[in-house]
């Protein structure tokens, strides 16, 4: 299974609409496809799947089993507690249940060829987990064309570097800057 991340340290880009997209056109081309939704304190891939009412299922030796739309296998912290509750866990142990749900046997994914994960805005805990364990074969970086978002996209390409995760492109949402252009 290959593991690519829509990612960048900047919140509001488009993360998630990138890796459903992403996922989506996977499974078109006749891949089986994994959504991993790591975004811990705002969950937004079942919203965008239309799926806020699925609920997660277990197997026999109590493995959490992804819900399946459309097509994809999908994993969200949204279906272990209610959408609109605001999520206050301190980041040390938002991480360690991260670290877990990466750990094979957690989740029973079946056999994937792709596992797409939506990363949260942020270069640590979270993220930092998931370059470690779950060995991205690659990155897509989401931006949009303002200064602060072009400078958070530079930041995360320095940590994929850093971690040595090949980025395969650079998405920028598009819209006009604070310049308007």
């Amino acid at each position: 299974m290959k593991t690519v991340l829509s990612s960048s340290v900047k919140g509001g880009v488009g993360k998630t609409t990138v890796a459903v997209g992403l996922a989506q056109a996977l499974q078109r081309l006749g891949f089986k496809v994994g959504i991993l939704d790591l975004d811990y304190r705002a969950p937004c891939v079942p919203i965008v799947l239309n799926a806020e009412t699925a609920a997660l299922g277990r197997t026999d030796d109590d493995a959490l089993t992804p819900v399946w739309v459309d097509g994809l296998h999908i994993f969200s912290m949204a279906f272990i507690w209610p959408a609109s509750k605001c999520v206050q866990v301190e980041d040390d142990a938002a991480t360690e249940d991260v670290r877990q749900l990466l750990t094979p046997g957690i989740i029973a994914w079946p056999d994937l060829d792709y596992l797409v994960i939506d990363t949260p805005p942020t270069s640590s805990g979270i993220v930092r987990i998931a370059l470690e364990v779950a060995e991205a074969a690659g990155a897509l970086l989401v931006s949009h064309p303002s200064r602060v978002s072009r400078a958070d996209a530079l930041r995360t390409l320095d940590l994929f570097a850093e971690k040595q995760v090949p980025v395969f492109g650079l998405i920028s949402n598009q819209g006009l800057d604070e310049h308007g252009e």
